[in-house]
């Protein structure tokens, strides 16, 4: 036992805003990998692995473009209209086409699906402070917090973004700053993880 590998995180208040479109992507990233892990060939997994995440950003700027090009065309229809006032198609058409530009860029623009779980797991977690000594420690066996033990086993997968760990179990996601690793390595950290919990994926 004196020679067991632990890791300990200290937790300390999270930048809210600067984590949630990480959180957002994680979240998206384990839905891809579970449902890729459940239904997909190994071949189609290792060929497509962020094949749903691309869709949706490509989906959003074509729809941003077509909205900018139906904008131009309503622009250029409303200036034929009021250099022309018997020409009310001109009209019409002018409205129709700002009617469905504006629909078009705001669609575009619609948050990530991901955002508000991503929200409701950074709730609260702006307030913790150094003297709260909320610790999480992970050892040979599984991950253990000042209330609860969680064997590796009933990990389901982990994430990793540029400064966070998120770590699936059940029902239940812990997410962890890679800043508030006070004993131990990120490289070993990121070891012990692989080793032990063999779903994961970079977001």
């Amino acid at each position: 036992m004196d020679n067991e590998r632990t890791f300990t995180f200290h937790l300390t208040a999270y930048d809210i805003g600067k984590y949630l479109p990480e959180v957002s992507r994680a979240l998206e990233r384990r839905s891809e990998l579970i449902a890729q892990t459940k239904y997909a060939s190994k071949k189609r997994r290792a060929s497509t692995p962020k094949s749903s995440g691309n869709f949706q950003k490509r989906s959003a700027l074509i729809t941003l473009l077509v909205g900018i090009a139906t904008l131009a065309l309503a622009a250029l229809c409303l200036i034929v209209y009021f250099r022309n006032t018997a020409e009310i198609f001109f009209l019409i058409c002018g409205l129709v086409f700002a009617a469905a530009g504006v629909f078009a860029v705001v669609h575009s623009q619609r948050k990530n699906p991901y955002a508000r779980d991503a929200a409701k797991l950074l709730k609260g977690k702006d307030q913790f402070l150094p003297e709260d000594d909320i610790k999480i420690i992970f050892s040979e066996y599984g991950m253990r917090s000042q209330r609860s033990f969680i064997p590796y086993k009933e990990f389901q997968c982990w994430m990793e973004t540029d400064d966070l760990f998120m770590l699936v179990y059940g029902p239940l996601v812990t997410l962890l700053q890679k800043t508030d690793l006070v004993d131990g390595e990120i490289k070993d950290f990121r070891a012990l993880l692989i080793e032990n919990i063999k779903l994961h994926a970079k977001a």
